[in-house]
């Protein structure tokens, strides 16, 4: 489980534009570690480091100064991060050519609702961010939650054999998890 994001740990623009270069190179590497991809998507399995990035970096996109939108930013990407129990993932839809991706959006609708975590004989099913789902996949960005039950927590906890997995008629595509961005995700769940 992350831990919540402290609006002492949110900076100013002027000065996360001062620290920015490095921060980049650090969350470029640790994106990498955290990130599985497969033939069409990649799955970006999200910390309270990257979360706050995406904060500090919004709030100097926008240049914002204003105490009540920071709070407001803080707590609209603190749902990204998992609870108790659960492990969050950014879903990209990775198709480059925008022809191709404006042919393959409808047949995309509802990937969402097909990606699952397998380990060992036991599967979780990912819960879509409400409200974002409809009949025409509008963004090539889904954020999903798993939620592990105890008992599916400790099987994954001594699992060796998981993998992330999307199963929609023409999309049955997975990834294995494992090393040590697999030795994280148990630490962290």
């Amino acid at each position: 489980m992350a831990s919540k994001i402290g609006r002492e740990e949110v900076l100013l623009p002027e000065i996360y534009e001062k620290h920015r270069q490095e921060e980049t190179r650090k969350i470029i590497s640790l994106k990498k570690s955290r990130r599985l991809s497969t033939k069409t998507f990649s799955f970006l399995f999200e910390s309270k480091e990257t979360v706050l990035n995406q904060i500090n970096e919004m709030i100097l996109i926008e240049n914002i100064h204003d105490e009540d939108e920071i709070k407001r930013l803080i707590s609209v990407y603190s749902e990204l991060l998992p609870t108790e129990g659960e492990l969050s993932v950014s879903m990209f839809i990775e198709i480059s050519d925008e022809n191709t991706l404006m042919r393959e959006l409808p047949k995309l609708a509802g990937i969402e609702k097909t990606v699952f975590i397998t380990f060992d004989g036991s599967e979780v099913k990912a819960i879509p961010e409400e409200g974002r789902s409809t009949d025409v996949l509008e963004s090539t960005l889904q954020y999903l939650r798993f939620r592990f039950n105890s008992s599916q927590k400790e099987k994954f906890k001594e699992s060796h054999y998981v993998y992330i997995e999307t199963r929609k008629e023409g999309y049955r595509e997975s990834a294995r998890i494992d090393g040590d961005l697999l030795q994280s995700l148990k630490k962290e769940l």
